[in-house]
């Protein structure tokens, strides 16, 4: 009970010391895009901790802690190759996207293509927003605290409403970059102590190995080495290599970076292209830790928890493998640190709802309401409509999330929704930036037909009716098929739109700043660096 009331005192200070930062860096919000985009003036270390506070979240913790456990290291490929997409990001999208001062990425569509365009994308993106992405997260973030503190289902959701909801709704993109630096700093140093103290359990209680973080890292190697193989058979049912390394994880990871509002909205809020370039950077050597903190604890609960061959006695065995995480918060973690820990998945709770309320109410405000119902409204509107459609948002999402409980794979849920749609979407995206004859016809049929297209497969497939294609692999079939639509519609004209052309040079002042930045803080050095590491990576745990 005391180690309870301690962590539950470190959980809740924790949560008042982070509104307060939302609320105190946001007083000065007065035009849209002070709200929006943080006055456009984030530099690159909060635009690269803001990144990958938004992306952790619980599905990291409990989902790929549990695919630790099951298939070992190489589900940290999601992490690494996201690496490699951020760098693309920052090459070949960001540029472009801060010298036209785009707002959001459907106001890109109707730039390169039509308006309808841009409206089909917004009401994807605020769908997939409310009704996967967030209700998830609230629904998952308040079991994690009734798991841990007892709290109810009802109180977690009204508790994570009030402190997400209210410094986002009140400070906008602001308060959420600026929390985020504390809560992926929190986050960090919680998923760090679970390994440590995982890694010495482990090492402890193996036999010719020390209780010491080196000795527990020898032991789960030594003991469990088919874990710590990067490259899975052509036929793996989660992991295929040729989905991996030139299929549909790539192209997941560059709708995720570079197409999806609610990761690139902080990006469009750097204060120059240097700053966004390597915040971007920044954030790519910061996924290369995520497997530590997340991924190398499954793999330490499979050697202490498995049924069949862990070192702990049967009692401690695991039910699934989504337990792997929180088993070794309840078990190993003394107090105090528990509670730290808990501070920092209820800090990626949070940084997650923060940025999804912050990317829904960027979308409807500009893409639905300015674009189509206001067309005249001013700043003070603007802002005033971001508040309401945040907040009408979490209010819809709040509700959705409560009656997820009855779901049984949370996660499937997830990853279902958006293999329908991520395909299209990064097809029309693609098309848009590199093939000039794309055109707004074919990319409207696109996005209409590229998910119908893959809602028939799925259900051809629950009917057996064509045999089973592993997820990664059938996402790159459905990607070829929306490319093939958005060549069948090309424009056969000589004469080559002005629109269609999409200037991705610099500006002169952006390029005056990259040729004024000395050569060690350089984007492409630490680009190339970082793609040398991730190679090393897995060259070493091929």
């Amino acid at each position: 009970m005391e180690k309870l009331n301690l962590d539950l005192v470190i959980f809740l200070t924790y949560l008042i010391i982070v509104f307060s930062i939302g609320i105190l860096v946001s007083r000065k919000n007065k035009v849209s895009d002070d709200y929006f985009l943080a006055g456009r003036n984030l530099t690159w270390w909060v635009i690269g901790g803001s990144l990958i506070a938004a992306n952790i979240s619980t599905h990291h913790f409990v989902g790929m802690s549990g695919q630790g456990y099951s298939i070992g290291l190489a589900i940290a490929s999601y992490e690494w190759l996201a690496a490699i997409a951020l760098i693309i990001y920052g090459k070949f999208f960001l540029p472009y996207y801060l010298k036209t001062k785009i707002t959001t990425m459907p106001e890109f569509l109707e730039t390169r293509f039509n308006y309808k365009v841009r409206l089909i994308f917004a009401v994807i993106s605020m769908v997939g927003y409310i009704f996967i992405e967030l209700a998830v997260v609230l629904y998952t973030g308040s079991l994690a605290m009734e798991s841990i503190f007892g709290l109810p289902l009802t109180w977690g959701l009204a508790i994570l409403c009030l402190v997400a909801g209210g410094y986002t709704i009140y400070g906008g993109l602001k308060s959420v970059a600026y929390t985020d630096i504390v809560q992926v700093s929190v986050l960090m140093v919680g998923g760090l102590a679970v390994t440590i103290v995982g890694l010495i359990k482990v090492g402890s209680v193996s036999p010719e190995y020390s209780g010491t973080v080196i000795g527990g890292l020898r032991a789960i190697m030594d003991g469990s080495p088919e874990k710590f193989h990067m490259v899975q058979s052509w036929n793996h049912p989660e992991l295929p290599w040729i989905g991996v390394f030139f299929g549909g994880l790539w192209l997941a990871n560059i709708f995720y970076w570079g197409c999806n509002q609610f990761i690139t909205q902080r990006t469009l809020a750097a204060r120059s292209v240097w700053h966004g370039q390597m915040g971007v950077v920044f954030a790519g050597y910061l996924k290369l830790l995520v497997p530590v903190l997340v991924v190398l604890p499954g793999i330490i609960a499979f050697r202490l928890y498995d049924p069949a061959s862990g070192l702990l006695s049967s009692e401690f065995a695991l039910s699934k493998a989504d337990l792997a995480f929180p088993a070794l918060v309840k078990n190993l973690l003394p107090a105090g640190i528990s509670g730290l820990v808990m501070a920092g998945l209820m800090g990626a709770v949070m940084s997650t709802i923060a940025s999804l309320l912050t990317s829904s109410s960027a979308i409807f405000t500009f893409d639905i309401y300015k674009r189509h119902l206001r067309p005249d409204a001013d700043n003070r509107q603007l802002v005033r409509m971001g508040q309401i459609t945040a907040f009408s948002v979490l209010v819809v999402a709040t509700v959705f999330g409560y009656f997820l409980q009855d779901l049984v794979a949370i996660f499937t849920y997830i990853q279902k929704f958006w293999s329908i749609a991520w395909p299209a979407v990064t097809a029309v995206f693609l098309a848009g930036f590199f093939y000039q004859r794309a055109t707004a016809r074919g990319c409207v049929v696109t996005l209409i037909s590229g998910p119908a297209w893959a809602i028939l497969f799925t259900v051809a497939e629950a009917f057996e009716l064509v045999p089973r294609v592993a997820f990664l692999n059938r996402a790159g079939m459905d990607f070829l098929f929306c490319c093939l639509i958005i060549y069948l519609y090309r424009n056969q004209a000589a004469e080559i739109p002005a629109r269609a052309i999409v200037d991705r040079s610099f500006s002169d002042e952006a390029l005056a700043e990259v040729r004024r930045v000395p050569w060690y803080l350089r984007f492409k050095l630490w680009s190339i660096v970082l793609i040398a590491i991730v190679a090393a990576l897995y060259i070493n745990f091929f």
